[in-house]
């Protein structure tokens, strides 16, 4: 098992970190019980002054970058939304679903700029969640009979989508044309059995592996482009939701986390942290813009 040296990032604690991004020379991550967005030009920051943060008017799940760096696209549980300068927040679509009972959760925008993003069941059953893709003001369902659509990466040749369900503690592979936004053959990538491990957020590196937060496993699994198991990091906080390359030369390495409990602990030093950073001789992949038209 692999060793970086990571660090506490002096940001504000959040009950939910997720989704990390890095583009436009920017961090950005959302507490997603909390309500809140942050940005942060550089990690670990050494003053929580530095971090800029916004209330939120839903329980967002999943920001995205857009190539203009003054909008970002929001999923939440009521649907779709822009975030314009860091202060105003207009709503664009409404969600595909029942947002009584589901709440859009983990996505990203494939080469093209399309949107794909999966819900999650908030009772955790039945399995009546998917993975969308999301084209203007309209979501199809591409891949059905999920409880937590978690995971979704792709590949940087653009020929594979890899998607977790945490629920099911299990991560697949697609095969992905770019081109026309269809998904071909899946298989599963692997399965989760020990103890209460599962399958988080992930993000691809520029050399095709696939890392994966490893929710009460105290590590990100890598994955080669073969879909074989190639690497594990061990990390100090119990329940990482989800990495994410950036900073100089994609070279450092965030990731996000739950909110620990007493089975469950942080390691000591980590204890309320909500973001750590490491810097990496991997270097990471460059998140693709989601259309905004």
């Amino acid at each position: 098992m692999q060793t970086l040296e990571w660090q506490p990032a002096k940001v504000p604690s959040c009950a939910l970190a997720e989704s990390p991004r890095y583009a436009h020379g920017a961090w950005v991550w959302l507490d997603i019980t909390g309500r809140k967005v942050f940005k942060a030009t550089s990690l670990p920051a050494t003053n929580p002054a530095e971090v800029q943060s916004l209330s939120l008017p839903d329980e967002i799940g999943c920001i995205l970058p857009t190539p203009n760096p003054d909008v970002w696209v929001l999923l939440g549980r009521q649907g779709v939304y822009h975030l314009h300068q860091w202060q105003h927040v207009q709503a664009i679509a409404h969600a595909p679903y029942d947002a009584a009972l589901h709440r859009y959760n983990d996505g990203r925008a494939d080469p093209q700029g399309r949107i794909w993003i999966s819900s999650l069941v908030d009772e955790r059953k039945p399995a009546t969640a998917a993975l969308y893709r999301l084209e203007g003001h309209t979501a199809q369902a591409m891949v059905g009979d999920l409880i937590v659509g978690n995971g979704l990466a792709f590949s940087p040749c653009g020929q594979r989508l890899m998607l977790a369900d945490t629920r099911q503690r299990s991560v697949w592979m697609f095969e992905f044309d770019a081109a026309t936004g269809q998904l071909g053959e899946r298989s599963l990538m692997h399965h989760y059995t020990q103890g209460t491990e599962r399958p988080d957020g992930a993000c691809m590196a520029a050399d095709g592996s696939y890392w994966v937060a490893v929710l009460e496993g105290y590590r990100l699994d890598r994955f080669g482009p073969d879909g074989q198991l190639m690497d594990q990091v061990e990390l100090p906080v119990a329940k990482p939701t989800m990495p994410c390359f950036g900073g100089p030369g994609l070279q450092q390495l965030m990731v996000t986390s739950a909110t620990p409990d007493s089975q469950f602990p942080n390691r000591a030093g980590y204890e309320n942290s909500s973001v750590i950073v490491a810097n990496t001789a991997v270097r990471g992949f460059a998140e693709a813009f989601a259309n905004v038209n």
